[in-house]
C-alpha cells in the first residue's frame, strides 16, 4: 500500500512540473502562429510564483512582467540552454495606424517603410533589411549587428497589420545571430494567420473639422505676427515721420532748448529700481492687455484642439513649441523691458528726474541731458497707482510721481496734461 502511494505521489509530482512547449497553436483574439518546439513560453500572463519562470533562468519575474507590459510583448520563447529568446510583440503607434495593412501599399509605399525602420550614423552598427513574403502577409527583416566594446546582434521579423505593428525578435546579445535561430524565427513568422482583418478607419467629419480647425490656429499663431508686426512698424514710422514734421516746424520758430512763459508746474520723480520695475511691469503686462489676452487664448485653444482631437503627433509638437515659446516671452517680458529702461533712466548724473511745464513745453533734466519737449511729441498718457506715464514712444515714458510736486496741485496738473495733449 506505502509502495502504491509513493507510485500515485511521484507521478503527480512529475505532472505538476513543467515541460517545456510542444507544437501547438498560440495566439491572440485576431492572429495565431504556431508555438516553437522545445521552449519554454512565458508571458504577460504567467502568474510570478509559476515554476516556469526559474526553469527559464529569470531570477525576478515581476520585472521581467514589467518588461513585458512596457514592450508590448504578447509572448517569450526561451530555450532549454538559455541561448535563444525570441519575443513576440505587439506595438501600436500613429505611424502604424497610418500605414494599417503593409500588404496593401504599394512597392514605393513598402519600399519607404522599409527605410524608415531603423536608421543609423554609427560606423560600428550594421543594419541588414529585406522582405520576407509569407503567403499573404508581407514581412519586414532587420538584423543589426553591433560591432566594438559592446558587440549586440539582433534579428526582427516584422509586418503591420489591422493598424498595428507584429514583430518577431530574437536577440543573440554578444553572440552573432545562428542559422537555426533565423529559421526558427521565418518558420513563426510563416505560421502566422490572421483570424480578423479591419479595414482602414476614414476620419470622421469631426476629425477633419479639429484638424481643420487646429491647421487655422497653427497658422493663425503664425501668420497673425507676421502680418499685425510690419502692419504696426508701418503706422509707427508715419507716426514718427508726421511727428518729426512737427518738431522741424515748431523749430523753425523757437530755440532747440527755449522754454516760454510762466512756470505753470515743478516736479522731482526719484526714478529707483522699484519704480522703474513697477513700469516695466505695467508696460508688459497692463498697456498692452488686448494682445496679450489674445495671444494667450490663441495658444490655450490651440494646445486644447492638438491634445482633445485625434491630432498627427507633429501638429501636437507644434501646437505645444508655439505655446511654450510665447509663455517663456510673457514671463521674461518684464525683465527685458526693466533692462532697457534702466539704460535709459540711467543716461544722466541722477536718479531723480526734475521736471518743469510751460504753457507749450516742459522740461526734463538730471537723469538726461536738459532738454525741451513740446507737449504734442507725447504720444499718451496712462496712470498706475501714484506715477503718471508721460510716453514720448511706444515703450518709453517719463514718470511723474503724485507726491513730487514743488510747484502746482496734483489734480491741476493732470487736467492742464490731459488739455496739452488731448489724452484721456
Amino acid at each position: 500500500m506505502k509502495k502504491t502511494l509513493s507510485l500515485l505521489l511521484a507521478l503527480a509530482l512529475l505532472a505538476a512540473l513543467p515541460v517545456l512547449v510542444q507544437a501547438d497553436t498560440w495566439g491572440t483574439e485576431d492572429f495565431t502562429m504556431d508555438a516553437p518546439e522545445g521552449l519554454y513560453q512565458l508571458g504577460p500572463e504567467l502568474p510570478e510564483d509559476d515554476p516556469l519562470w526559474a526553469l527559464a533562468g529569470v531570477g525576478d519575474p515581476a520585472s521581467k512582467l514589467n518588461d513585458y507590459r512596457e514592450m508590448g510583448i504578447l509572448a517569450n520563447f526561451i530555450s532549454e540552454d538559455k541561448q535563444t529568446s525570441i519575443s513576440v510583440m505587439r506595438k501600436v503607434s500613429d505611424y502604424s495606424q497610418q500605414i494599417h495593412n503593409l500588404s496593401l501599399l504599394s512597392q514605393e509605399e513598402q519600399n519607404q517603410v522599409l527605410e524608415k525602420l531603423i536608421q543609423s550614423d554609427s560606423e560600428n552598427l550594421k543594419v541588414q533589411r529585406g522582405w520576407y513574403p509569407a503567403g499573404d502577409i508581407l514581412f519586414y527583416w532587420v538584423q543589426l549587428d553591433m560591432a566594438g566594446e559592446n558587440p549586440m546582434h539582433e534579428l526582427l521579423y516584422g509586418t503591420i497589420v489591422n493598424g498595428y505593428a507584429l514583430n518577431i525578435d530574437v536577440y543573440g546579445g554578444a553572440n552573432p545571430i545562428t542559422p537555426e535561430q533565423k529559421a526558427l524565427v521565418e518558420d513563426l513568422a510563416a505560421s502566422v494567420h490572421f483570424t480578423r482583418l479591419t479595414e482602414k478607419p476614414e476620419p470622421s467629419p469631426a476629425d477633419t473639422t479639429g484638424m481643420l480647425v487646429l491647421l487655422a490656429l497653427l497658422l493663425a499663431s503664425v501668420v497673425v505676427p507676421l502680418v499685425y508686426m510690419p502692419l504696426k512698424s508701418k503706422r509707427d514710422k508715419k507716426a514718427k515721420a508726421r511727428l518729426a514734421e512737427q518738431l522741424s516746424q515748431y523749430h523753425k520758430t523757437h530755440g532747440a532748448n527755449q522754454a516760454d512763459g510762466e512756470l505753470l508746474f515743478a516736479n522731482d520723480t526719484d526714478c529707483t529700481k522699484e519704480a522703474i520695475h513697477h513700469f516695466s511691469v505695467y508696460q508688459a503686462y497692463v498697456k498692452n492687455i488686448g494682445e496679450l489676452v489674445f495671444g494667450s487664448v490663441l495658444c490655450l485653444v490651440m494646445v486644447a484642439c492638438a491634445f482633445l482631437l485625434d491630432t498627427e503627433w507633429w501638429m501636437k509638437l507644434a501646437a505645444a513649441a508655439i505655446t511654450g515659446y510665447y509663455a517663456y516671452k510673457l514671463i521674461s517680458m518684464p525683465n527685458t523691458i526693466e533692462k532697457i529702461q534702466r539704460k535709459v533712466f540711467g543716461r544722466g548724473q541722477s536718479q531723480t528726474a526734475h521736471y518743469a511745464f510751460y504753457p507749450e513745453v516742459f522740461r526734463v533734466s538730471g537723469v538726461q541731458s536738459a532738454s525741451v519737449i513740446p507737449y504734442f511729441q507725447l504720444t499718451d498718457l496712462r496712470r498706475k497707482g501714484q506715477y503718471l506715464y508721460l510716453y514720448y514712444g511706444p515703450d518709453n515714458a517719463y514718470m511723474v510721481d503724485q507726491y513730487g510736486f514743488t510747484l502746482g496741485e496734483w489734480e491741476a496738473f493732470q487736467a492742464f496734461i490731459r488739455e496739452k495733449t488731448a489724452k484721456k
